[in-house]
């Protein structure tokens, strides 16, 4: 096997901005004219799209009846503000309005309802240099906390997890709040994180009663509800459209293949990487092959580590496999010849603007 590593006169950038992003206010996002239309039928999903379509934070408290439950539908076409485009979806049950620095989508009589879990009253709530993932924790203690302080009060021990290799692990922030609900909380995290926004569905059934659902009968603790998990946070721009660099591959078999394979966004300063697009096959009509799979094992401050997987069949010779990880290197082509008729090609390089 041969190893050439040839260096590049240009080098790719680092950074975290999202690439081609606006930094226009609110409400200019919302008063940009699109024709935009969401792809999803279900009016929760449409609102995302358009959040993360025009990398606008939002508060989405939805509220669902089993018994009366909203049909899914798809919008019209038509040229329209992206304001009117989120009142089309969110009306005639929500509101859409813009409440400290993001777009708060609600239904005005059961946000204020007392068994609305998000207005539950915390007494304090911090974090320091946390991610997403350490600030939901530290506001289900919380919750916890308030709701059963008998059950805590010799303190506790517990922990959380969170799929490595995700977009909320940047950035960190500090925050430090007293006296504030549940819904408060929930949009310091969305802005101080700057990439996300929040959904939390109540069940319009859950405010019916005389009591509230985590008070009721038969409920031990808080744990029986999704009082601790009944939001979800998304990201408004993925590690693809956040990286302003990418790892690619090429892959050159005379007669079989010769074209660029992968292609992975990369952030290699936060040590995070995006989909490498999986393995992918194919054949000729002389009846040659190929199985091709690259994944990325390692990233480095200016390195990541791939692993390529590679067979290749030909008429009437035995079947090749190459299996090996090696290191690519900013500001470098490294190239690999398993064999004479096989090259292979990985380089840093900067990422396409979308």
């Amino acid at each position: 096997m041969t190893v050439c590593i040839v260096l590049l006169l240009l080098c790719a950038g680092s950074g975290v901005a999202v690439r081609g992003a606006r930094t226009d206010s609110i409400e200019e996002k919302l008063g940009t004219v699109t024709d935009f239309v969401p792809k999803a039928t279900a009016p929760v999903d449409q609102l995302v799209e358009v959040g993360q379509e025009f990398n606008i934070a939002m508060a989405i408290e939805w509220v669902e009846s089993f018994r009366n439950p909203l049909p899914d539908r798809r919008l019209p076409s038509g040229k329209r503000s992206v304001g009117e485009l989120l009142e089309q979806i969110a009306s005639p049950e929500h509101r859409v309005i813009v409440d400290d620095g993001l777009v708060r989508i609600y239904s005005p009589t059961e946000s204020l309802h007392p068994f609305n879990f998000l207005n539950i009253r915390l007494k304090s709530y911090s974090v320091t240099e946390a991610d997403l993932f350490d600030a939901e924790n530290q506001l289900r203690w919380a919750i916890k906390f308030k709701l059963e302080p008998e059950r805590y009060r010799y303190g506790f021990n517990g922990g959380y997890g969170h799929g490595s290799n995700h977009v909320f692990e940047i950035s960190k922030f500090t925050l430090s709040e007293s006296n504030v609900t549940i819904r408060d909380v929930l949009n310091r995290i969305a802005l101080a994180q700057g990439n996300a926004l929040w959904v939390a569905r109540i069940k319009s059934e859950d405010l019916e009663g005389d009591e509230p659902c985590w008070r009721r009968e038969g409920v031990n603790s808080v744990d029986d509800l999704p009082v601790t998990s009944a939001w979800h946070f998304l990201p408004l721009a993925e590690i693809a459209e956040l990286a302003i660099e990418q790892v690619a591959v090429d892959v050159i078999i005379p007669g079989v293949l010769d074209e660029r394979m992968t292609t992975i966004p990369v952030m290699l300063e936060h040590g995070l990487s995006g989909d490498s697009g999986g393995s992918i096959g194919g054949f000729s009509s002389e009846g040659n092959s190929f199985q091709y799979g690259c994944s990325i094992e390692k990233l480095g401050k200016d390195f990541v580590t791939l692993s390529v997987h590679l067979k290749v069949g030909r008429r009437g010779e035995a079947e090749f496999t190459f299996d090996q990880k090696f290191e690519i290197y900013k500001n470098r082509i490294t190239e690999i010849q398993p064999e004479p008729r096989i090259r292979i090609r990985a380089y840093f390089e900067n990422a396409a603007k979308r």
